[in-house]
């Protein structure tokens, strides 16, 4: 009896859609033949063990110049945590120990090796880092056995790969003409292989929970990344639908890049800085081919995620500043480390993390951290157009604590002798309700706010938006959400200064609308959207759509001011009302403060 249809949802952490075939990929040290070997082949077994370990330092070696050409040094830098598991003394020197002292094979002396010395063991090397113990240890037992398991090497063209997560090494040499889509068990938006798929716009989906024992190889799936969902063995109704949706974005991606060399300046004349959201090199030379007004938000926990460890002064500054230069004369606006909620460091537990020790607040029990960041980012301002942001600011208090900060930084830089543009614009992330009812106080002490409008309405709605049971609550358009992003915008204005919105809202066709219509300045969005946010702005007159914003901040709900938007782009911007069909739920930029 054929197979039936079976729909699977989860988190979408790649735009796009993809259609392939399955390959299942299990992460697992193998269970190796046991071998006795005679005291004669003592040393043939141990010398097999050490060439297979500089095989894989070999291998790493040539990965890490891979992944520094894709994605940047700092990204590339998780192989040195992977160097250091592969020539750990504990795991030489007891691998040796083994083969000699019970005599042993040498592939299945170092797999029981590493299986007992990657226990979470307090103080362990390998602690929190089974993941890579298990990409370093196959590695090497390909070299010993002269086999690819698992591996993506050898992988068909069309596949689509569902595995509970990949190895750190897996997930950097994916490709995208190979690998069509991805379906993770687990994982999350800050996950590798998550960071992976997105910078190389392969399709993909996470946290869909237990699938793989239930799918076969070459077995049909379709990846929708921005519903956030896949289909194993589609029925033909499905395929054909599918096929229509691949048939309208194909179309679509023709009509944008004809959009490219144009300006995102509205039918009335508003010029709008339409910037990129970014966290990787590959990702800032795709916002400088989409052109880009600069970058909006620069992410930078993801450096500190990548190596496992904190980033050194001299690290950050080398990306800092390649970027600044790529993007020059646009600017560039860094935030410092947005670490906690969902981005989890090794040794983070927090009972509530979204409300507790997160983003400023962790910064600031660690100062040389954020201290050394601030250094980084003041020095790159030298040879680049670079502004600061500080993240999840809730008081006026910790603006001033945090400018402290960057006023120390300038004299240990001056006194050192180090050039820094000393007149560097400092901003602020507007994400909770209480940065935006003091929004007049907080612009009056830095250069330029820019709402997270992912996180506003989070806290605004006290909804995590990661949940389930309550997901349905989260909207942008809601009135109160709205309120607070209107008295942002003008307490930004009244006090002289910019601001923009690097939120999920600022490529949704609605939320540009309204955005325009609160006299918003700036926007950022994934580079890849741009082109689909650019073609929304031009079809909006700012002017009208201040009258509808209007009318709707005087509703009670978010389903009465939909109602309403969706009435009024009909009537007032019917080619507007054309591109809704690009964006699908959950179709936005993904993450602003988060």
């Amino acid at each position: 009896m054929p197979r039936r249809e079976r729909l699977i949802r989860g988190i979408p952490v790649s735009h796009g859609l993809a259609l392939g075939t399955v390959f299942v990929y299990r992460s697992s040290l193998p269970d190796l033949q046991e071998r006795l070997i005679k005291p004669r082949e003592t040393r043939r077994e141990v010398d097999r063990f050490r060439r297979a370990v500089r095989g894989a330092q070999r291998d790493l070696t040539t990965l890490y110049g891979q992944v520094e050409r894709e994605m940047g040094r700092a990204f590339a830098e998780f192989i040195d945590v992977q160097l250091a598991l592969l020539t750990d003394e504990d795991v030489l020197t007891e691998t040796v120990r083994f083969i000699e002292d019970r005599g042993r094979n040498a592939e299945f002396a170092y797999a029981e090796t590493l299986k007992r010395l990657a226990r979470p063991i307090t103080g362990s090397v390998f602690k929190e880092r089974g993941l890579d113990v298990v990409d370093v240890g196959t590695r090497v037992l390909r070299h010993l056995l002269g086999e690819d398991f698992p591996s993506l090497h050898n992988l068909a063209a069309g596949s689509v790969i569902v595995a509970h997560d990949l190895p750190p090494s897996e997930a950097a040499l994916l490709d995208a003409r190979i690998v069509k889509g991805l379906v993770l068990e687990g994982g999350g938006k800050t996950s590798h292989t998550a960071i992976m798929a997105k910078a190389k716009e392969i399709p993909a989906v996470v946290g869909v929970g237990p699938v793989s024992h239930e799918v076969h190889d070459g077995e049909q799936v379709i990846v929708d990344g921005y519903r956030g969902m896949a289909v194993l063995r589609p029925t033909r109704t499905r395929l054909r639908a599918f096929e229509s949706d691949v048939e309208l974005h194909r179309r679509q991606r023709r009509s944008l890049s004809r959009l490219t060399a144009e300006e995102p300046v509205t039918l009335d004349g508003k010029m709008i800085d339409l910037s990129a959201n970014i966290e990787f090199v590959v990702e800032a030379e795709a916002a400088r081919r989409y052109r880009a007004r600069g970058v909006g938000l620069f992410r930078t926990e993801y450096i500190y995620l990548a190596k496992r460890r904190p980033p050194t002064e001299d690290e950050q500054y080398a990306l800092f500043a390649r970027v600044a230069k790529m993007l020059k004369p646009w600017p560039v606006i860094i935030r410092t480390f947005d670490l906690g909620g969902d981005k989890v460091i090794p040794g983070y537990a927090e009972a509530n993390p979204f409300l507790g020790w997160r983003a400023l607040r962790l910064c600031f029990d660690n100062p040389e951290l954020l201290k050394g960041q601030i250094r980084a980012v003041l020095r790159a301002s030298s040879v680049g157009n670079v502004k600061l942001m500080f993240p999840m600011v809730s008081t006026l208090d910790e603006l001033r604590r945090a400018k402290r900060i960057v006023e120390d930084a300038k004299r240990e830089l001056k006194r050192d002798g180090i050039r820094f543009d000393r007149q560097m614009e400092i901003g602020v992330m507007i994400e909770t309700p209480s940065a935006a009812l003091t929004a007049d106080r907080i612009a009056a002490e830095c250069s330029f706010l820019s709402v997270g409008s992912n996180d506003l309405t989070q806290y605004t709605l006290a909804v995590d938006r990661a949940n389930e049971r309550v997901a349905p609550l989260y909207d942008n358009l809601h009135p109160a959400v709205l309120q607070l992003i209107g008295r942002t915008v003008e307490a930004a204005h009244r006090a002289g200064i910019w601001v923009g919105l690097c939120g999920e809202f600022a490529s949704d066709p609605l939320g540009v609308l309204v955005l325009l219509g609160l006299g918003i300045d700036e926007l950022s969005v994934a580079p890849g959207l741009l082109a689909e946010t650019k073609r929304i702005i031009r079809s909006i007159d700012a002017g009208s759509a201040s009258e509808v914003v209007a009318e709707t901040l005087r509703l009670g709900t978010a389903r009465e001011v939909k109602r309403l938007l969706s009435h009024e782009l009909h009537v007032r911007f019917p080619k507007l009302a054309q591109s809704l069909a690009l964006f699908r739920d959950g179709g936005g930029d993904g993450d602003d403060g988060q």
